[in-house]
């Protein structure tokens, strides 16, 4: 391959990858942009205690879905990414296989067992009825996967971005309509809706999914070539699986252990499942939010190193490790700003929870590393190198589970803060540890840190002296002030770091990857 056709092999790699990422990150912010205002209505609908009581089954449905899916999710997308065109489609329905069988005898536990982990493990006999309605979801949640997976290996990112956003909408939907029917006949709106409306989002999701990709054309091969795939697949499905559902497990731990905690500082038990609602229903959905932008990314490196990898190119490997640190941090500088000025704000005015602020301001100096951790472990993972993430995850839950043991009797919420900034801290420098004999530095600290801080001082003042000046630009409304506040940062923030020269990087990485 000479010079010129390598430069238009790697232009047309790169622009794959942009597309690709593209299109998620689009579904994924029309998903939370969606979402965000979902919580807010849920929030409202159901009270803190209702979303404490809700938000405490999510980590029965991770621990099911990393037993049953996520390992074979990622194996597929790996597999399918290097895969002949004709051998594609069998990657998926191996994986498939697997997978549902999996699925179906973890939501046949689940529907059985509710009483017991309701009662035993959850220490909350309320969550039964909503642990019954969410094993219906936990097979649907592996056809999900395993479809995205395969779509996501293949570089076509559109059919998972559909699916992604109707899901959201459906479970939307859902619970809008069952909420109107209950407010119209006096019945009161419990959690148990919401479950129906995630349910229902599995349900069309998974849908969609089969009926989009039904008619692809699969070349029959022998079953014994099957079995062979099969392998191949629990070959490195079984590794990612058993570090999943180990972090998934303490994750889930952490999340019980956390109300538990709380009332060892004074609070009663609804006070404790109320600010576990303010906590992880509220102020953690606006710290993720920005999160889609970094997660489609993830998404999309996996395959793009595999690829890389197998073809032994390191030149591109570097590259796109270091144009991915630098993305991740200059989008969590930005949000880090914002959530510190515009926090208390966001928790008062949308929530209408003033300790939801508080708590987004506390929370909001993780956001560079946050957004960064993710990427760098689709690095790691794309690189084969999926015990090191273990290892770094497992780290981090564990300084998480010390500190809600150790801080939160004496200190209350304040220690699950701390905890969680000096988790996701450890996480990022260990995850950059990790990736670094891959990378040959072609940028300093002022692209990376500086520039990004000067910018994000320069445009919060600017857009705050702006505003003094012109009081007539007020609109009068809060919610829709702060909301042009904060896109007038962003815009002044980004314009910056283009006159900065900051992103000239890129056209820099694309020359060099040509020679």
């Amino acid at each position: 391959m000479n010079i010129l056709q390598e430069k238009e092999f790697f232009m047309k790699q790169f622009s794959i990858f942009l597309k690709g990422t593209l299109i998620l990150t689009i579904a994924g912010l029309l998903s939370r942009f969606l979402g965000f205002f979902y919580k807010i209505f849920l929030a409202q609908a159901l009270g803190a205690e209702g979303m404490g009581i809700y938000q405490l089954i999510f980590p029965v449905f991770s621990v099911c879905h990393a037993l049953t899916t996520s390992g074979m999710e990622t194996a597929i997308s790996r597999f399918t990414a290097f895969a002949r065109r004709e051998e594609k489609d069998s990657w998926l329905y191996a994986g498939l296989f697997m997978s549902l069988l999996a699925s179906t005898a973890a939501g046949l536990i689940l529907w059985s067992q509710s009483a017991f982990i309701a009662e035993k493990l959850l220490h909350e006999a309320r969550c039964e009825s909503l642990l019954r309605i969410l094993a219906a979801a936990v097979p649907l949640s592996a056809i999900h996967s395993c479809f995205a997976g395969a779509w996501i290996g293949r570089k076509q990112t559109g059919i998972p971005a559909a699916a992604q956003l109707l899901e959201q909408i459906l479970r939307i939907g859902t619970v809008w309509l069952l909420c109107s029917i209950h407010i119209q006949q006096g019945r009161p709106i419990t959690p148990a809706l919401a479950v129906f409306g995630l349910l229902a989002g599995e349900a069309g999701s998974a849908l969609f999914m089969l009926t989009l990709t039904g008619g692809s054309r699969t070349v029959l091969i022998h079953p014994a070539k099957y079995l062979d795939k099969c392998r191949s697949l629990l070959r490195m499905a079984l590794p990612l699986t058993g570090n999943r559902l180990s972090l998934t497990i303490l994750q889930s731990a952490e999340a019980v252990l956390i109300p538990l905690s709380l009332q060892k500082s004074g609070l009663t038990s609804a006070e404790a499942l109320s600010m576990y609602g303010i906590l992880t229903g509220m102020a953690l959905s606006f710290l993720m939010f920005p999160n889609a932008v970094t997660a489609s990314i993830s998404a999309m490196l996996l395959p793009v190193i595999s690829e890389e990898q197998a073809k032994g190119n390191t030149r591109g490997i570097s590259t796109a490790i270091e144009y991915t640190i630098q993305f991740g941090l200059t989008i969590g500088i930005l949000c880090m700003g914002i959530f510190l000025h515009f926090g208390g704000s966001l928790g008062t005015i949308l929530f209408h929870e003033k300790l939801a602020g508080e708590f987004l301001v506390t929370l909001s100096w993780i956001c560079p590393v946050l957004y960064l951790t993710g990427n760098l472990n689709s690095i790691l993972h794309g690189l084969g190198k999926t015990s090191v993430t273990f290892f770094n995850q497992l780290a981090s839950i564990l300084v998480r589970i010390l500190f809600i043991v150790w801080f939160v009797p004496p200190y209350g919420i304040q220690g699950v803060l701390w905890g969680l900034l000096a988790s996701q801290l450890l996480l990022c420098l260990l995850g950059i540890r990790a990736v670094a004999p891959c990378v040959n530095p072609a940028m300093g600290l002022d692209i990376l840190i500086l520039k990004p801080l000067t910018a994000l001082f320069l445009s919060i003042g600017g857009i705050d002296l702006f505003k003094r000046l012109f009081p007539a630009l007020r609109f009068g409304l809060e919610v829709l002030d702060l909301i042009v506040s904060i896109c007038m940062v962003a815009a002044a923030y980004f314009i910056i770091l283009i006159l900065f020269g900051t992103w000239k990087f890129l056209r820099l990485s694309l020359k060099k990857g040509s020679k």
